[in-house]
């Protein structure tokens, strides 16, 4: 009897530091970690029992550019500032981490992380450590791996996995150069211009509309917000022009370099081409020897076949979203996840899937404004 493999494949949670019990936290946007938990259970036991499971954590499971170090949100980000933050966010879900450590316990399994733009620290070894540390014992460590050499994770079975914001000039990395030196001091990570908007516009938008990067696309409310909410929406547009033209005359980076990203951002930005999903189909179709395609990143839940048999899947996300494009107009409660089955001589079979977990009759509310 062949032994089946299973890749069940999440992204975007967006775990912050976590809520206390009546406050509230604007920059915490995850709050399903007993849900998690009984998702990694279902997928280890009954009729998961004898296969063999990977977990595919694909970008922004952590968002770490939401998490304060010193008060602060820095976009000088060394490689302690990011083990702090790591550290922050492990402590603040221990249920959800905890979950992690039973899951590599259960033997038959094992962890991939894809790092995405939220996450783009996990790219580096102290904050890939302290992670490890907190969910694998000296037995399971070898069973997590980071995909460190860019975006993609390549299945054998012709299956690409990639978080998705590689596709953005707003958010792309240059991996070749992830992190910048600086004389006599510790090198800092090469932020886009789409993570200092997070810093900069974003993060302080979400102490006035908390919920304004739950709403998609931003372009959207923008427009609606001029006529809807003018105060804010000219405070935020300003906030964006004016660290738009300061990160152009940033210290770090190469400016020619800088200068051609300032050109792909505004063509995306004006281009009515540019869509993540259209982006994304038009790279499934140009890429030899895959035939599936599983993203991330756009928190929109995808299925679609194209015209040549190949698969596209978008994870979603596990945060609510409430979409005002017309053609998919409305919430999505999330917990959407992909599965891979495979089985030796049968072809891979991938599905999209919703995580309802078990029937519950209540549910603690940590915080009701």
């Amino acid at each position: 009897m062949h032994e089946r493999q299973i890749r069940v494949v999440v992204s975007d949670f967006h775990l912050g530091t976590g809520s206390q019990r009546g406050s509230f936290n604007p920059y915490e946007d995850f709050h399903e970690d007993e849900r998690f938990a009984e998702f990694l259970e279902y997928h280890t036991t009954g009729e998961f029992e004898d296969a063999h499971v990977e977990l595919v954590l694909n970008g922004d499971i952590f968002d770490l550019l939401k998490v304060r170090v010193g008060g602060i949100w820095p976009d000088a980000i060394t490689e302690t500032i990011a083990v702090d933050k790591v550290k922050q966010v492990l402590r603040g879900h221990p249920a959800f981490f905890d979950a992690l450590h039973a899951f590599l316990r259960r033997g038959r399994t094992n962890i991939t992380y894809v790092p995405g733009n939220h996450d783009i620290e996990l790219m580096l070894p102290g904050p890939q450590e302290a992670l490890a540390d907190r969910i694998a014992g000296e037995g399971e460590r070898h069973r997590v791996q980071f995909v460190t050499r860019g975006e993609s994770y390549h299945l054998p079975e012709g299956i690409q996995i990639r978080h998705g914001h590689q596709w953005e000039a707003i958010h792309r990395f240059d991996y070749r150069r992830l992190t910048v030196s600086r004389s006599g001091r510790e090198p800092v990570i090469n932020l886009p211009w789409g993570s200092l908007f997070v810093l900069k516009v974003l993060n302080p938008a979400k102490m006035e509309r908390y919920l304004v990067d739950h709403i998609v696309p931003l372009k959207r409310l923008m427009f609606a917000g001029v006529f809807l909410d003018f105060r804010f929406t000219m405070k935020m547009l300003f906030r964006t022009a004016y660290h738009f033209v300061r990160t152009r005359f940033s210290p770090h980076g190469n400016i020619f370099r800088r200068f051609v990203d300032t050109l792909r951002i505004i063509r995306d930005e004006v281009s009515p081409l540019a869509d993540f999903d259209r982006l994304a189909m038009r790279t499934l179709r140009r890429t030899q020897g895959v035939h599936t395609l599983i993203t991330g990143h756009s928190h929109l839940p995808r299925c679609r076949v194209l015209e040549n048999g190949k698969l596209y899947i978008n994870t979603g996300s596990w945060v609510r979203v409430l979409n005002l494009d017309l053609a998919h107009l409305g919430q999505d409660s999330g917990l959407t996840y992909a599965v891979v089955e495979s089985v030796a001589g049968r072809a891979p079979l991938t599905t999209l899937n919703r995580w309802y977990g078990s029937h519950k009759l209540t549910r603690t509310l940590e915080y009701q404004g």
